[in-house]
């Protein structure tokens, strides 16, 4: 966030003009800050001639941190930090300011604008420590928004029917169909989304607004807007983001707008902290070109939603905020329902399985609300089994296979791999054994090997010649210059003119103590470029006992490309068969240098800074070097990635 260099700037002249205005009213200019962090807006504050400026830190390591930064710029004697929520902050002679303040200024927004609390943080700030003629800056926002038929976006919501040839298919539950889904927001880049994967049934719509400023909103309000449908389709999905007027006038702007719909085009400034996002529709809604739609939007003290319907349809609007009552929605999360509906990937496990699978083949399922043991039962197998520790997961299975009535065939195991026994086969012993592999509390790509120590659990109740399906995992990875996720890590030193390195310490030494070395990233929605092949690092044999001892491999891989080498993104790739494999990473080949880095959208990569950011040139044969430690009692991984410049 603070490398938000538009947003910096954009809050330095917001608080520069409402400081004129209050000046020319002949006031005295009192500033509150609200969630001061670095305090970098009560020193713009300040340096613009504020006669007082309080800044409520309600964290107390960042607080300290505050005052020291403030001293440490000279404001030591104007910038009053407050250790405490705004909402505890006194106001009188003996209070924690002595007068009500004429200017807020406050960062307090995320994706979906209010869910950081602002609506509530603002109305008690109006109530209770501000002036009646007061100004906020930022003063207003308007949230936008747009229907869109996707493929894509309806894929993260809802289960499609999974293709069989001449088996039949897998079908959802009704109660999947009808449901609305989870209630949480889902944020992302939709800036990476190409514009082949929607289609717009309307332009950007203003929806509501929030005059900070005045304050004159309620905590729950609703609206609707009616207007042309741009083609003949479905609407699917509601596109959203908001934009800010930092000053009275609404001469300085700032959005959030993707960046084919963003004033600045392809130049739009890049941010993680405020993205975009994605509201499911709980059913699909038929439209023909420039036939009314009518888009409802309500939102409570810290969350929204949509509901679209046809103008004829549109005399109640849905106050409720739609959750899921099937299930699924709190089971599967958005990416993995679409790793559920990708057809390319589901299709390679119906060829593997179709090769291996027969009606006295017993098989096994292990994973976490996997969909393979059905796909198996379709094809003929009449003893399926399927792990299912879990409740919930255990309630969606059971609900799938009496919509696909194979309640008869699959049995559902509500067991862990080490628990289970031969009872609960019914003395059978396990022909294949079949796994995506996918496990919830997954969360780097590596830590699915869960299913390497679930089979070595079961070696007992496994035929001699049994199948596992994978056999076999490799760890991979490549060389990355980010355009953009490097500034996660990187220290900022200034922010217009203001020296925050303190804050840097702070952040560099918590980081240390804390933070792991390497981060699961959906990285379709971060670009960057490959600056070395993809390498191997790591094989996992399935078929195999695991090590009892560490095992270390090591390597060196030649730089193709020149540029910074911000880390190396990882991931799994399985060995299905003799010609098929399962990549939860990159899912193209990469040519030449510098060639396009396409991730599978439905699985989180591993990616691996390397802080110090090292330039890398191809033509002095820069490598780099690694040494990765996997180690069997705990299941981790080490990695040890080593930049070598001109090394012959």
């Amino acid at each position: 966030m603070l490398h938000d260099d538009e947003r910096n700037k954009k809050y330095y002249e917001g608080i520069k003009r409402a400081v004129a205005i209050i000046r020319e009213r002949g006031q005295e200019v009192r500033v509150l800050d609200i969630g001061t962090g670095t305090g970098l807006l009560a020193m713009m504050a300040a340096s613009c001639g504020a006669d007082s400026v309080h800044a409520c830190e309600a964290f107390m390591p960042i607080a300290e941190a505050a005052k020291k930064i403030i001293a440490k710029n000279g404001f030591g004697d104007k910038i009053t930090v407050i250790p405490k929520r705004s909402t505890e902050v006194t106001v009188g002679p003996d209070g924690d300011m002595p007068a009500r303040a004429n200017i807020l200024a406050a960062e307090v927004f995320d994706t979906e604008l209010i869910g950081e609390g602002a609506v509530p943080t603002y109305l008690h700030a109006h109530k209770h420590l501000l002036t009646d003629d007061c100004i906020c800056v930022p003063h207003s926002a308007i949230v936008f928004a747009q229907v869109v038929q996707s493929d894509i976006v309806w894929r993260w919501h809802k289960l499609q029917p999974i293709r069989i040839p001449g088996r039949g298919d897998i079908i959802p539950h009704p109660e999947m169909d009808s449901c609305a889904g989870a209630a949480s927001v889902h944020d992302l880049q939709l800036s990476q989304l190409s514009p082949d994967q929607f289609c717009p049934v309307t332009d950007p719509l203003p929806m509501i607004d929030f005059n900070f400023t005045k304050g004159d909103f309620s905590e729950h309000r609703a609206n609707s807007v009616t207007s042309r449908s741009l083609s003949t389709g479905e609407c699917q999905g509601v596109f959203m983001w908001w934009e800010l007027s930092m000053d009275t006038k609404g001469e300085v702007t700032l959005s959030t707008a993707p960046s084919w719909c963003h004033v600045d085009g392809d130049s739009a400034p890049w941010r993680d902290h405020w993205m975009q996002a994605i509201y499911f529709l709980d059913q699909a809604v038929p439209i023909n070109k420039d036939d009314p739609v009518t888009l409802n939007m309500t939102h409570d003290e810290y969350s929204q939603w949509f509901e679209v319907k046809k103008e004829a349809d549109s005399a109640t609007m849905a106050t409720d905020r739609p959750i899921c009552r099937c299930g699924a929605h709190v089971v599967w999360s958005r990416p993995r329902f679409g790793m559920l509906n990708d057809w390319r990937r589901m299709g390679k496990f119906n060829r593997a399985l179709e090769k291996i699978v027969s009606k006295d083949t017993v098989c096994l399922g292990i994973g976490d609300g996997s969909i393979l043991p059905l796909v198996a039962a379709r094809l003929g197998a009449d003893k399926v089994y399927s792990l299912e520790s879990s409740s919930l997961c255990h309630r969606v299975m059971s609900s799938l296979l009496a919509a696909n009535d194979l309640r008869s065939k699959v049995k559902l195991l509500n067991q862990r791999a080490q628990d289970l026994r031969e009872q609960h086969l019914e003395g059978n012993k396990v022909d294949l054994v079949l796994s995506e592999p996918f496990f919830i509390t997954s969360l780097l790509p590596w830590h699915n090997l869960y299913l390497w120590y679930a089979i070595a659990s079961l070696r007992p109740l496994l035929a001699p010649n049994v199948k596992l399906l994978p056999s076999r995992a490799r760890l991979m990875g490549v060389a990355v210059q980010f355009d953009h996720l490097w500034k996660f890590h990187a220290p900022v030193e200034t922010l217009e003119g203001f020296d925050v390195r303190i804050f840097d310490n702070l952040v560099q030494k918590a980081s240390e103590c804390s933070d792991a070395a390497t981060e699961p990233h959906h990285l379709w929605e971060y670009p960057g470029r490959p600056l070395t092949q993809g390498f191997e690092v790591m094989t996992f044999d399935f078929s195999q006992d695991i090590p009892t001892d560490k095992v270390i491999t090591s390597g060196r891989v030649d730089f193709r490309s020149s540029g910074t080498c911000h880390g190396v993104a990882l991931w799994m790739e399985y060995q299905l068969d003799e010609t098929t494999v399962i990549s939860s990473g990159l899912q193209n080949q990469l040519e030449g240098q510098g060639g396009e880095m396409i991730w599978d959208m439905h699985s989180k990569q591993g990616v691996h800074f390397i802080k110090t950011n090292p330039r890398v040139e191809a033509e002095n044969r820069d490598c780099l070097d690694f040494e990765v430690t996997f180690n069997p009692s705990s299941g981790n991984v080490h990695f040890n990635f080593m930049v070598q410049l001109n090394p012959r």
